[in-house]
């Protein structure tokens, strides 16, 4: 029997993937700075959505789990941190917004709960290391995305196809 043979790392999907996390944080963070705990996590959704729609089915599912993480992410924050930690900050987003995208990927992929850990590194690491306007979302794009290209080369379906053979 053959193993399903992997076809390298998708550099294109990772520069994409960079380029919506970033315009996604900076479309949040300043366009309109008053709602942007609301609008990042829409925007995030959406970009990333753009470039998660011929990988995952029923992409559409991927902006409602990144809008739910993030909101659910940014209560935790306002209601349970009395400072402005950002460190505590990039640690219950991370947290939050992994797991909610976890459920949308570990139905199509394998080894996909490293995608929580993952996030809780890229963003505390984005968000208490490396902050400022674009090297935020840079840096989180850059993290996930490493980890998406890899994740990704892993569908369920050839573990299926596999074992059926």
């Amino acid at each position: 029997m053959s193993e399903p043979k992997l076809i390298g790392f998708d550099w294109a999907l990772w520069f994409q993937w960079i380029m919506a996390t970033t315009l996604g944080w900076v479309l949040g963070r300043f366009l309109l700075p008053n709602l942007a705990s609301a609008l990042i996590g829409i925007a995030l959704g959406i970009l990333q959505w753009f470039v998660l729609q011929a990988h995952i089915q029923k992409a559409w599912r991927w902006i409602l789990a990144t809008i739910v993480g993030w909101t659910t992410g940014s209560m935790l924050i306002l209601f349970f941190t009395s400072d402005s930690s950002e460190f505590l900050a990039g640690v219950i987003l991370g947290c939050t917004v992994g797991t909610a995208q976890w459920f949308i990927l570990r139905k199509e992929y394998q080894w996909m709960g490293w995608w929580i850990i993952i996030n809780v590194v890229a963003w505390t690491t984005g968000m208490a290391l490396v902050p400022g306007l674009l090297s935020t979302g840079a840096l989180i794009g850059a993290i996930t995305g490493i980890a998406l290209g890899l994740l990704l080369q892993f569908p369920k379906s050839v573990q299926i196809e596999h074992a059926r053979l």
